[in-house]
């Protein structure tokens, strides 16, 4: 699936529906190994000098919401 088919695919989503997505897919992630908190902390870093002040708290909320077992 290319970003425009992930676009088109959840753009029309609530936050909280987009939440819970994040949620799934970050879980079945943790379980295959694809996805570990560090991994999460490298893509903050990498984004980081991108995003404005209050993006930066949000993604770090977010990060924080996924690294919650049973978020």
């Amino acid at each position: 699936m290319n970003l425009n088919d992930q676009y088109e695919a959840y753009r029309n989503q609530t936050s909280d529906e987009l939440m819970e997505t994040l949620l799934k897919l970050t879980a079945e992630q943790k379980q295959s190994g694809e996805m570990s908190e560090s991994k999460m902390e490298e893509i903050y870093r990498m984004l980081a000098p991108m995003l404005s002040e209050r993006q930066k708290a949000r993604m770090r909320e977010i990060i924080a919401r996924l690294n919650t077992p049973n978020a």
